[in-house]
């Protein structure tokens, strides 16, 4: 559930401006979509605020799918709370159940230490029956404490066993969370979760870091045409395409809708661009054949913006560089790639960002 923390005034005042904004924007008003920016305006969201913001600079369209991408990745998280809370409980209750089974194992060994001392008192007594009687106790007491180390040990081994389990199921959670369900690469949180990493390595290392944008051109009219089956083909067929021409260090993953990007650690902007075009080439290449019809659908052709890290600039920079000239690939007539120095040279008054390789860590402080 999602928790607002305003006043009522605040809140109809925030209602009221989504409200408009989604009419002006001419986005569908259900309450996903509400949701959407309701927490764009509040700015309780500085993700959110950032994506949108980007996304109004460039004059992108809020499409369905676009809203949908945009609430999935900030507010559909109720699946992922439910399977930790599953997990977390099924963990306790087996935990409960060795507990209980040690505390049952400490009452018997209890009974057998009387049974024990029982015996001992009847050692040198010449009256065998009392004898007798305290072995047959003794002999009780052992088979006793034997049958519930046996039950221990069993519901050790269960336990364990299920631990086990519930450690790999946690385990495909995390994977499953961090992947996209439609075309089994990278998701968004992934991407966000690897691009800083890079940055951080990067920094440490002094070695370049890369970054593509990738949309494909006029999506929406091939979805209309053809409709989301086809287009979610050619979605897939999009993600086929990254996994086939990036390396290992390489990520590739959908971005949003249809945007993908490419994270591209130890890679400076020239050979980013050259892979840009080696991608963009074999998508222009490749055919789509309706998988229901078995009948060509055309081709696709994708735009891809390219930048490079500048070392200590906020992330959210550096990925607005990329958008810029993606935007500006498609300013341009769609299917070819633009670099963040091509901006430049489009914009002169633009400042372009100081990419200079710093020193390794190490020998900063020298």
């Amino acid at each position: 559930m999602i928790e607002y923390g305003t006043s009522p005034d605040r809140a109809q005042q925030l209602s009221n401006a989504a409200l408009a904004m989604m009419s002006e924007l001419g986005v569908i008003a259900h309450p996903n979509n509400f949701t959407i920016f309701f927490n764009y305006l509040s700015g309780e969201e500085p993700d959110l605020t950032q994506t949108i913001d980007i996304l109004r600079s460039n004059n992108r369209e809020f499409d369905e799918l676009q809203c949908r991408d945009l609430f999935t990745r900030f507010f559909d998280t109720v699946n992922e709370r439910e399977i930790v809370t599953r997990i977390t409980e099924d963990l306790r209750n087996q935990l409960m159940s060795v507990l209980e089974t040690v505390r049952n194992a400490g009452i018997d060994t209890c009974a057998y230490g009387e049974a024990l001392d029982h015996f001992c008192e009847y050692i040198g007594d010449k009256d065998f029956t009392n004898l007798e009687q305290a072995l047959k106790t003794l002999l009780g007491a052992t088979r006793d404490i034997e049958g519930v180390n046996r039950l221990l040990e069993t519901r050790l081994d269960n336990t364990s066993t299920e631990i086990s389990k519930l450690r790999r199921d946690l385990e495909d959670m995390k994977r499953e969370a961090m992947t996209d369900c439609l075309t089994g690469i990278a998701n968004r949180k992934a991407f966000d979760l690897r691009l800083r990493d890079c940055a951080m390595q990067s920094m440490e290392t002094g070695k370049p870091l890369s970054l593509l944008l990738i949309d494909i051109d006029h999506f929406k009219t091939f979805n209309d045409t053809h409709g989301h089956q086809a287009g979610d083909q050619v979605i897939r067929l999009m993600a086929q395409t990254l996994q086939q021409n990036v390396k290992g260090r390489d990520t590739a993953a959908r971005y949003g809708g249809e945007e993908f990007a490419v994270i591209l650690p130890m890679t400076g902007l020239g050979c980013a661009r050259q892979l840009a075009e080696h991608i963009r080439h074999n998508v222009e290449t490749r055919k789509v054949v309706s998988r229901i019809r078995h009948e060509e659908l055309g081709k696709v052709t994708v735009s891809i913006g390219v930048s490079t890290f500048a070392y200590g600039e906020p992330l959210g920079r550096f990925i607005e560089r990329a958008d810029q000239a993606l935007y500006l690939a498609k300013a341009k007539g769609r299917n070819r790639v633009a670099t963040e120095r091509q901006i430049a040279d489009a914009h002169p008054t633009a400042q372009t960002p100081d990419i200079t390789t710093p020193q390794p860590k190490k020998q900063r402080y020298a």
